[in-house]
Formats: C-alpha cells, sequence, structure tokens
C-alpha cells in the first residue's frame, strides 16, 4: 500500500513539473525581429539625441528609403544594417544608390544576385542624393 501511495506522489509531482515547464515562454531567438522590427527584446538607442547628421539622414531615410528598406528586417528591398559590412566599396554604393540600372549592367555580381533574391525587383534611382546624403542615411541606420 505504501509503495502505491508513493508511485501516487511521483506521479502527481511528474505531472505538476511538466506544467511547470510548460508554463515558462520559450527563449527569444537573438535574431527574430519584434514587432517594431529590432532584434532582440531591445529597441534603438533612442534616449541619446540624434546627432545633426544622422538627424539630416533620418529625414532621407523616411523621404526616400522607407517604402521599400526597413533598418532591421527585409522588406521589397533588404534591411539596411550592416550596408556598410556588405557594401565596403563606398563609391560602389554612391553609384548604386543614383544609379542601380547601371550598376547592374556592369555585371556587378553582388548586385545582381540581390535583385534575383527580391524577385528581379529593380531598386529605383535616387539620382539627385549626394554623396553626403547618402552618408547621412547611413550615419542615421548606424545609430538605429
Amino acid at each position: 500500500m505504501l509503495q502505491g501511495f508513493l508511485i501516487t506522489i511521483a506521479v502527481i509531482g511528474a505531472f505538476q513539473f511538466s506544467k511547470l515547464l510548460l508554463s515558462i515562454p520559450p527563449p527569444k531567438e537573438p535574431v527574430a525581429a519584434n514587432e517594431q522590427g529590432y532584434y532582440g527584446n531591445a529597441s534603438p538607442a533612442t534616449s541619446a539625441p540624434l546627432n545633426p547628421v544622422a538627424y539630416k539622414g533620418k529625414e532621407i531615410y523616411q523621404n526616400n528609403c522607407a517604402s521599400c528598406h526597413s533598418v532591421y528586417k527585409d522588406l521589397t528591398g533588404p534591411a539596411l544594417a550592416g550596408v556598410e559590412q556588405r557594401i565596403t566599396d563606398k563609391k560602389l554604393l554612391y553609384k548604386w544608390v543614383r544609379n542601380p540600372a547601371a550598376v547592374l549592367k556592369s555585371g556587378n555580381v553582388y548586385f545582381n544576385a540581390l535583385k534575383k533574391r527580391y524577385d528581379n525587383v529593380q531598386m529605383t534611382s535616387f539620382a539627385d542624393l549626394t554623396d553626403d546624403e547618402i552618408d547621412a542615411i547611413i550615419s542615421y541606420i548606424e545609430y538605429r
């Protein structure tokens, strides 16, 4: 009889323990973006004010880039975070922003693969953006 009682206690304990394990939420993936598009649990460091260059970049980004690009998640085009690590030649990046068709026509392997990855959607050209304005956008992206 004691043995049956101990088995019953063990089964009840195991059941309670399994309920406890099931109630613990799974850990968040460190690379998964949250609803606001930020990775992990943290949002960007917005407590510090934007420097003047990043502030200008924010405005340019919102007016020209945000309809197709997010900073941290892919939309119509790729996420812009880390763009300087992916495209280390700044002159090439300037050419791409101003005239993507010409860069694609030149046979650039990276940008042609990128176009293919995004269902052959070609980036809009922004011929009027200056080097300083493109740098301001990058400064804003880095701030975020």
